[in-house]
Order: structure tokens, then sequence, then C-alpha cells
């Protein structure tokens, strides 16, 4: 009987699991069926999972670690791309298992497909675990749902989608798992160590991760500020394990000769001097507090810290100056107006009309509708043991939302806070039901308002949004255009084609699925680091002086010509005059060129021209 019990027991423990495991598989199914994503057809999804998947299968040929170039990219010159490894690393890991079936390269593949969205399920388990210092273990549950139907985390997280962002999240829900722990506990140091090695490994993917190790800095600082001398300590140990892991991606990513090459979007020396700033800062203020009486009193702290923040930004400052203007410091100025600002990741998501209403409703609503009631439970709680940390995730939803509003690819990190404000109000609100004592009321009252706080805002928003005239995958590519991978297909089939490397004029969005596919070569891609091959091919397909532009498709060595007119190219490519854009699309062929017959299932989607030498 005891037996029976404890299996039972068993049984109900593993359930919720279970059960999280099936809704992930539903929502990443109903994707694939009614958003139609191209996982069946082309595989991956949006451009950069195309670049990752060059760049980790090139890794794999040649196993030159320290090599990021894309010799077939800004061709002929190449292009150096700024991710780092550690994502490589683990496309190569996930492909192991299916490597015993098949080809490694086709592993790589299937890996490349399945990454983010088991990225997104551990992330459920994570954000489960990450919980426990503030709501009760009964509560995990539905959280880690809400995380599955938040649509900026949703949107890295789709299969087909190879890219970092994904990880990235997962990376700062551990990161503030610690720092909660941290928080509960001011004298035991061990998960502020682990929160500073995570925090560490966070700007090792990305520098953006800076941001929310700001955010977990602060959350520590402010309790010291007001009394708490022990966190002088917790942060220091925090510094010192950020620093550990940056020195050793410094190591893993650079060869010696460049080992102190700044870069601004990259990890490099210009970020570890400001996490060793920051570690110098609380070892000063570790000896403060161990040796002046006045160090425990706030005013005495808040001086301090102002001193410590201005040495630290003047040092930074007089080393690399340029890392207050942010990661995009160094980017060519002439492909700002022309590409950078239309990214529809750094795009804002300031509320001005119908359809950025709706996007706004769409991306930040459930947040938003929880957030008053999480500002009353922090104000009731202020004098409590649980203050600071409740505190921390105040704060991490009001800076990362306002971050979020002006570039959107941060809103992943927004809706994650949001949803640990929400994981805090929703545990109180079903301790406050238990006051009613009708099972049918309590259950009615609960799932509405579930339904309210987690797809009201979706619904709402998504009937606000105007339509567009063509519809959009996952990354914002519009389906209305020729199918790349066809092209590709007839490009590497073709025997005009299949003997010779063709260097290829094209929209830029395309150019890496384009690299993917084929052995030819492009002159755009859509990186910042590429501004001399985003600018010229921009330019070349827009200029109004054909002699110029003749000379600069020679210097390039151009072989072809590819329109995929899909609007967003036709977009790209719009100016005033007579431009070689709209010569080719018009008919108007260039005497040194000639549209090559495509078969006839592209001839409706593409158009391609030859250049002769």
């Amino acid at each position: 009987m005891q037996s029976y019990s404890t299996k039972r027991n068993g049984a109900a423990q593993l359930l919720p699991y279970l059960a999280l495991f099936i809704t992930w598989a539903m929502v990443h199914t109903s994707l694939i069926v009614f958003r139609d994503l191209p996982v069946f057809e082309s595989g991956l999804v949006g451009p950069d999972s195309y670049m990752r998947m060059l760049r980790v299968t090139e890794l794999y040929q040649n196993w030159d670690w320290f090599d990021g170039t894309i010799e077939r990219a800004n061709a002929p010159y190449g292009d150096t791309l700024h991710w780092t490894r550690p994502f490589d690393m683990l496309i190569m890991l996930i492909a192991l298992p299916a490597s015993l079936g098949m080809d490694f390269e086709g592993a790589l593949y299937v890996a490349g497909i399945l990454v983010s969205p088991l990225l997104q399920l551990t992330t459920g388990f994570a954000l489960a675990w990450a919980m426990r210092p503030v709501i009760r273990p009964e509560v995990w549950f539905l959280p880690a749902v809400a995380l599955f139907l938040q649509p900026g985390a949703l949107a890295y997280s789709v299969a087909g989608r190879a890219d970092h962002h994904s990880l990235l999240l997962l990376v700062f829900v551990v990161t503030a798992g610690f720092t909660l722990r941290a928080l509960r506990n001011p004298l035991d140091a061990r998960p502020a160590v682990w929160a500073g090695a995570s925090a560490g490994f966070g700007i090792w993917l990305s520098v953006e991760f800076l941001l929310p190790m700001g955010v977990c800095l602060v959350a520590l600082g402010m309790p010291w500020l007001f009394g708490e001398r022990e966190k002088a300590s917790q942060n220091k140990w925090f510094a010192l394990a950020a620093s550990l892991l940056l020195l050793a991606a410094l190591f893993a990513e650079r060869p010696l000769e460049r080992f102190l090459e700044p870069s601004y979007d990259r990890v490099s020396t210009v970020q570890f001097l400001v996490v060793v700033s920051i570690l110098l800062f609380w070892r000063a203020a570790e000896s403060y507090e161990n040796r002046a009486t006045a160090g425990t009193h706030p005013v005495g702290r808040l001086l301090l810290g102002l001193f410590g923040v201005t040495a630290a930004g003047l040092l930074v400052n007089s080393i690399h100056p340029l890392f207050f203007a942010g990661p995009m410091a160094g980017v060519d100025p002439r492909i700002q107006p022309i590409w950078l600002d239309l990214v529809l990741e750094m795009r804002p998501l300031i509320p001005q009309d119908r359809d950025s209403i709706g996007s706004f409703i769409f991306f930040f609503g459930s947040g938003l509708l929880v957030v008053p009631f999480f500002a009353r439970l922090l104000w009731q709680e202020r004098r409590s043991s649980s203050f600071w940390t409740l505190a921390f995730i105040g704060f991490a939803c009001l800076l990362l939302w306002l971050v979020a509003i002006k570039h959107i690819r941060f809103s992943g990190y927004a809706e994650v806070a949001f949803i640990m404000a929400f994981a805090v109000v929703f545990d109180r609100f079903l301790q406050w039901t238990h006051r009613i004592h009708s099972d049918f009321s309590r259950g009615i009252l609960r799932g509405c308002t579930i339904t309210v706080l987690l797809l009201g805002p979706l619904t709402v928003g998504t009937t606000l949004m105007v339509d567009k005239a063509d519809a959009k995958d996952a990354s914002g590519q519009s389906l209305t255009a020729c199918d790349v991978g066809e092209v590709a297909g007839f490009l590497e089939t073709d025997p005009r084609w299949t003997g010779s490397r063709q260097t290829i004029l094209t929209f830029l969005d395309i150019g890496p699925e384009l690299l993917y596919r084929t052995d030819h070569a492009v002159i755009g891609t859509p990186y910042h680091r590429n501004s001399d091959g985003i600018y010229d091919s921009y330019w070349m397909l827009t200029s109004s002086d054909p002699g110029a532009v003749r000379a600069m498709i020679v210097e390039r060595g151009i072989g072809l010509i590819l329109l995929c007119q899909s609007p967003a190219e036709r977009n790209f490519f719009s100016s005033a005059g007579d431009s070689l854009y709209k010569q080719l699309s018009g008919g108007q062929i260039p005497s040194w060129a000639a549209e090559v017959a495509l078969p006839v299932h592209l001839q409706r989607q593409a158009r391609l021209f030859t250049v002769s030498r």
C-alpha cells in the first residue's frame, strides 16, 4: 500500500513537468501549422539563422577557431562577424546525438532547427527554479507557461531560428535567479559568485548583456546603500566572478596578437575594463566598511558610490571613450539612414497610431496589467525581509521596459521581468482567493484572471494592428518574395554557374541564405560590420551614374545580378532618378548585361542577369 502511494505521489509530481512539455510542444507545433513557418521546406528562419549555420559549418570543416571571417561575403574582401563561439558550440553539442544516424553536417542542420525551441523549454524550467525565493513552489507552473506566450521571447525561439538571443534569455533567467538568492541572504556569497559568472557569460555571448548585468548590480547595490554592509562583499564576489569569466572569454575568442584589440560590439578588453572597474570599487567599498564606522551611514555610502561611479566612468572614458556611445559606436554613418535605422529589431515601440498602439499592447500589455498590482505589493512589503528581492523585479521591469520601448530587440528581457512580477502577483492572488468557499466561483475567478492577463493583450493587440498587404514570416521577411531556396538550387545545379564561383549583387537580406545554400559569393549581408558591402550594393543599384556603377561592378568582380522583387527589396532600392534597379525591373537592360531565362517555376518570382566582363 505504501509503495503504491509513493508511486502515485511521484507521478503527481511529474505531472506538471509533463504538462509544461506538452504546452511547449503545442505552442511550437501550432506556430509551424498556422503561421506556416518554412521548417519542412527550407528549415531555417531569417538571415541570421542561415549565417549562423554557415559559420558553424565552416568551423566544423576547418576548425579555425579564431577566424570569424566569411570569405564569400563582401566579395572579394570578406566580412568578419561580431558573433562569438559559445552558441556555435551549443549547436554542435546538440548535433552530436543526431550525428549517430546521419552525417554531421546534416545533424548540424537539424540542431539549427531545434536549438532555440529547446532553449526556450530549458528557460521555462529555469524560470521555475529562479522564482522559488519569492513564490510558493506549487505556483511555478503558470509563470513557466506564460513564458511560452510572450511574443518578443517567442520570436527568437521558433523552430528554425538559430539565434543566440534565445540563449541570452536563458542566461538572464539564471542570472536573475542567483541574484534573487543573493538578495535573500546577504551573508552568503555563493549566489553572488554564480550570478556574476552567469552575467559574465552573458556578456561573452553579446555585449548587450551589460544591461541585464547592470540591473543586477544596481539591485545588489541598493541594499548596501541603505544599510546592509555585507552587500559590499557580495558585490565584490559578483564582479570578481564576472571578471574571471570575461578573462576566460578573451583567451577563448582572441589570438594573442589581437588580445588587447578593443571592440565595442564584441567581448574585448573594453568590457573587461568596465567589469574590473566595478570590482575595484566594491573592493574599496568592502575595505571602507571594515575600517570606517562612518561607512555605516547612508550619506557616507552615497558619497562613496558617487565617487566610485565617477572614477570608473572617467577611467573607462580615458581609455575607451566610444564605450558610452554603445555597441554601434563604430558603425559606418553611411549605412545608418539606408539600413540600420530601418532594421526591425532596432525600431521603437512607442504608441503613435493604431498599428503602433496594437504592437505596444501585443508586446507589453500583459506586463503593464500586472505592474500596478505589483507596485502596490512592493509598497506593502517595504519593511519586510523580502522587499529587496521584490525591488529587484520591479527595477528590472521598469528599466528593461524603457529600453525595449526604444529598441524592440530588448522586448524579450522586459517580458521575462514582467513574468517574474506576474508570478509574485498571481501567487498572492491565489492565496487571497482561498477566502472564497465555493470551488466553482474560485475556479471561475482564477480562470478569468489568467485569461485576461495572458491572452487579453495578445487578442487586443492583434486586433488593433493593421493588416499588412503581404504576409510576413517570424523574422519579418515578406512571404510574397521569391523562394530563395529554389533560386539557390537553380544556381547550384545549372551548368552555367556550377563551373566557377559567381559574385552576386542582390538584396542584402537574402545574402546569407545564398551563401549557405550555394558556393557563390555576395556583396551585401545584413550585419553592421559589412558596411562597405551594404553601402556598395545599395549604391550600385540606386545610382543613376552608369559609368561609375559599371566601374564598381568590375572592381567587385560581379558576375550575376539577382532581383527577388520583394516589398522589402523594392523599398530598400527605391530612389529618385533612373537607377539601375529601376532599369532592370522595367526591362531596360544595359548593354553590358543580359537577362537569364529562368525555369518556369521561377519566372514569376525572380529576375536574374549576367554581367559581361
